[in-house]
C-alpha cells in the first residue's frame, strides 16, 4: 500500500474515531460502566444476572473486574446484551493517526539529521538553521513516502 493510500485510510479512520474522542474526554465512571448503566436503568445485580444467564455474585465480580481493568471482552459483550445495548470497543489516539505517523517519521529524521549535522560540521559545511529546518521537513516527507520496514522499531 502506498503512502497516499495509507494517508487516505488514516484520514477515514480519524473521521470514524472522532465521536469516540468525546467519550474519552468525558471519562469513565469511577465505579465502571456496567454498574453505572445498571443502576441508571434501576436494574439489580440479580436481575442483570438473570438476563445474562449468570448469578448475582458473578455480576458483582464482573463490575469489580471492570473497575480493576481485568475483564474479558466476551464478558463485556454478554453484559451489553443483557442490558439491551451494543458493546463498542475501540482505540482513540491522543491526536490524529496522521500526527502519530508524522511524529514517528520526525523522530527517525531527527536521528538522521543529528548524524548528518555531525558529518557536515566535521567537514566545515554545517547547515544554517533555515537549511536544517528545510532538510528536516524533506527528510520527514521522504521517510513517510519510503515507509522503511523498521519505521515503528525506533
Amino acid at each position: 500500500m502506498s503512502y497516499w493510500d495509507k494517508k487516505i485510510l488514516r484520514e477515514q479512520l480519524d473521521k470514524k474515531i472522532l465521536p469516540l474522542r468525546k467519550a474519552v474526554e468525558s471519562g469513565a465512571t469511577s465505579f465502571g460502566w456496567i454498574k453505572a448503566i445498571r443502576e441508571a436503568l434501576g436494574m439489580s445485580t440479580s436481575q442483570l444476572g438473570k438476563r445474562v444467564g449468570i448469578d448475582q455474585s458473578r455480576i458483582s465480580r464482573l463490575e469489580n473486574s471492570e473497575v480493576d481493568g481485568n475483564i474479558k471482552l466476551s464478558s463485556l459483550q454478554n453484559i451489553a446484551r443483557g442490558l439491551g445495548m451494543e458493546f463498542v470497543y475501540g482505540f482513540v489516539p491522543r491526536g490524529t493517526l496522521d500526527d502519530m505517523v508524522r511524529d514517528q517519521a520526525r523522530k527517525i529524521a531527527m536521528v538522521r539529521m543529528k548524524r548528518l549535522n555531525h558529518t557536515m560540521a566535521l567537514e566545515l559545511q554545517e547547515l544554517s538553521d533555515e537549511d536544517k529546518k528545510n532538510a528536516l521537513k524533506d527528510m520527514v516527507d521522504k521517510i513517510l513516502i519510503d515507509n522503511p520496514k523498521d519505521f515503528w522499531s525506533k
